[in-house]
């Protein structure tokens, strides 16, 4: 047992104490095992290190330098990335944030977990205040895992920045999927007062989920997840249904359609003007309002083609925009 917990102890003093940068003596070894309360001589050492290199730690020795570990199963760079990322996510709490960093921090050494933090800002973010954000989570899962259906309180903001019940009532609803779509977590799921389809709920405004002795009730449109999340602009319910948009044949353009559709979007050239292209591509335009301001962000260079009601809705829309400009 004693010899066990010696080599758990070895292997926390490299994984802290050493990098591709920073070495450690024979001597600081071992001291740091006796500041631990194990007596260790120089071939013991030297057998728990070879013991660690067995089991993938990847530790060098290096002549007038001593001993380090050369690399981890994640690089800084990648380790950088994980952070910046929980910094950006806003279902999180500053808190929770702070607990992940920590937690990231510890796979890599005390020289290289500052350069984790630098540049990273918490309290300018604006971030959730929901502390339930893992409960919910790990209970949506369990309810996925288990194909029930889950009970929750979904609030809003009034102008008070107050917390406040929607209508005023528990909803019910059958979770499918778990998405990431700017920068917010939703529960993709069949609400049936929506009927036969999918709507979505943001994670950071449900409290008190609870499972419930129910299966799932399965709409009769079969989810693809990774065409729904592509039609779903910002993540707004409703069926969806293709439209056809013209573009100026510009690489940047062309690099605009693949990022928001993927690859397997098809794109064609206008029979009818050598300078464009034309696409034809899912978008939820039940609910039309941030498909509309994405186009609109084009400053007229993309042409809703068809469905011609939903080309007729978006000219109103600028119509009625441009007639509140004027007269303001």
């Amino acid at each position: 047992m004693n010899a066990k917990c010696r080599l758990l102890c070895l292997r926390e003093l490299f994984i802290k104490y050493t990098d591709i940068n920073h070495y450690i003596s024979m001597e600081r070894i071992q001291n740091y095992l006796n500041s631990c309360g194990y007596q260790a001589h120089k071939v013991t050492i030297k057998d728990d290190i070879e013991a660690l290199i067995l089991n993938d730690m990847n530790i060098e020795y290096v002549h007038n330098k001593g001993y380090h570990l050369r690399s981890r199963p994640f690089s800084l760079n990648i380790l950088k990335t994980l952070a910046d990322a929980i910094a950006s996510f806003r279902f999180l709490t500053v808190d929770d944030s702070e607990k992940l960093l920590k937690l990231i921090e510890s796979l890599c050494s005390i020289y290289e977990a500052p350069l984790l933090r630098r540049e990273i800002m918490l309290t300018n973010r604006v971030k959730s205040d929901n502390e339930q954000i893992f409960d919910n989570i790990d209970m949506i899962n369990s309810a996925l895992h288990n194909n029930q259906q889950i009970s929750f309180d979904y609030y809003d903001y009034d102008i008070n920045k107050q917390l406040v019940l929607r209508d005023g009532v528990k909803r019910t609803c059958s979770p499918f999927a778990l998405v990431m779509c700017n920068e917010q977590y939703y529960v993709v799921s069949n609400y049936e007062k929506h009927g036969d389809t999918y709507t979505n709920f943001r994670i950071d405004r449900m409290r008190n989920i609870k499972l419930i002795d129910l299966y799932r009730n399965t709409p009769c449109e079969i989810l693809n997840l990774e065409q729904y999340i592509k039609s779903s602009f910002s993540m707004f319910s409703g069926k969806s249904e293709y439209v056809t948009l013209r573009l100026p044949l510009e690489n940047k353009y062309c690099n605009i359609v693949i990022d928001r559709f993927g690859k397997s979007v098809l794109m064609l050239r206008d029979k009818k003007s050598d300078n464009h292209f034309i696409i034809h591509v899912p978008v939820r335009a039940e609910y039309p309002q941030p498909f509309f301001s994405w186009i609109f962000s084009f400053r007229g260079k993309v042409e809703i083609i068809s469905p011609i009601r939903l080309k007729e809705r978006y000219t109103k829309v600028l119509y009625e925009s441009c007639v509140q400009q004027y007269m303001n």
